[in-house]
């Protein structure tokens, strides 16, 4: 018998192992994110079946109907409706295999009511590393008394749901430890990559992380202006004032800049004082215009070392739609900023102007 129970425990707890660390560590890719929910709750359900299956056999028809950790753990990972998608496939593949006991049938409608009511209360109180043991001590008692009742408290059922409520508590605590800590390493590692696509002085994306985001719209084929803008002979500040007061400056600008834009424009910070600006789903002629808008907002900012200071900038725009890699199109860009440089009043070019 327990040898039983140590062998069905080990292949929920590989199963749970497994099906979590993949998650955690593909959640970034855009068919993950999009469909997370339904992958969560179906892999996790798909998983509960594999091991009805396997442990059936050796089992006696009861330690299968113990599905609490999938459920709760599809419910840690994809919400609340993760976890009804778990119960669902549970409970379905159940009465589709249905080795014919009225157990087996008590025990397939207990795991559907347990579903709905999981359901319910977890989206009013989500499930969390903190309160994810609330969760499964209650279905598993309320499992455990189910099954008194239904072996009217014989001697031989005490011991063996003693058995149940032992190791399946073990296992419970174990993944949670070891997903805990998965999950603490996944957030390490984020930060990490995150501060290394980051401009610490203005909290902006940095050309890595851009170059990574450009690539993505290129070939997700969505169209977009890109503006390169360049703060003209912005470093004889820094040489004049000290770099803490250009630091201080540059951070204003950068403030100013996002301020003309669009919510939730991308801008990004790709060298000492160089932005790019992403406009998606934008016109040549409004992207002008709000190359216009940054430019004079930038001209009429006030240093307060020298009033009388008057930063200017440029900014090259180019159109996505005429380029279909990356590296031509910041070409494009920085040629056009190159020639607005060469202006004597707006400092704007558009790459269309270049090629007519």
């Amino acid at each position: 018998m327990f040898l039983e129970f140590v062998s069905n425990f080990a292949i929920l707890f590989s199963f749970t192992l497994l099906i979590y660390w993949a998650f955690i560590q593909y959640e970034h890719k855009p068919f993950i994110k999009k469909y997370k929910i339904v992958l969560v709750g179906v892999t996790f359900g798909v998983a509960a079946l594999i091991l009805t299956v396997i442990t059936t056999p050796f089992a006696n028809g009861v330690l299968i109907h113990n599905r609490n950790i999938f459920i709760v753990f599809s419910g840690l990972l994809g919400g609340p409706w993760a976890l009804f998608i778990t119960g669902m496939i549970i409970v379905s593949g159940r009465y589709l295999l249905m080795y014919t006991s009225t157990l087996a049938f008590i025990m397939m409608l207990n795991v559907f009511i347990n579903t709905i009511a999981l359901t319910f209360v977890s989206r009013k109180h989500p499930i969390t590393y903190r309160n994810i043991p609330i969760y499964f001590f209650i279905i598993t008692f309320e499992h455990i008394s189910l099954l008194l009742i239904y072996y009217r408290c014989s001697m031989e059922s005490i011991y063996f749901l003693i058995l149940y409520f032992i190791c399946s508590s073990v296992i419970f605590y174990l993944l949670r430890q070891i997903l805990l800590q998965l999950d603490h390493r996944d957030k390490q590692i984020k930060q990490i990559y995150r501060l290394k696509q980051m401009d610490l002085l203005t909290q902006l994306p940095n050309h890595i992380a851009t170059e990574l985001k450009l690539t993505w719209l290129i070939q997700a084929k969505i169209s977009f202006e890109l503006l390169h803008l360049d703060l003209r002979k912005f470093s004889a500040i820094n040489h004049q004032y000290s770099y803490e007061a250009g630091d201080e400056f540059f951070s204003k600008i950068a403030e100013t800049i996002q301020l003309q834009l669009p919510k939730d424009t991308y801008i990004s910070r790709i060298d000492s004082d160089e932005f790019y600006i992403v406009l998606v789903d934008t016109a040549p002629a409004e992207a002008i215009l709000i190359a216009n808008q940054i430019n004079y907002a930038i001209k009429n900012l006030v240093f307060k070392q020298d009033p009388t200071l008057q930063i200017t900038s440029a900014i090259g725009i180019c159109s996505s739609d005429h380029y279909a890699a990356l590296s031509p199109l910041l070409n494009a860009a920085y040629r056009a900023l190159a020639n607005a440089k060469r202006q004597s009043s707006t400092f704007i070019c558009h790459d269309n102007q270049l090629k007519k």
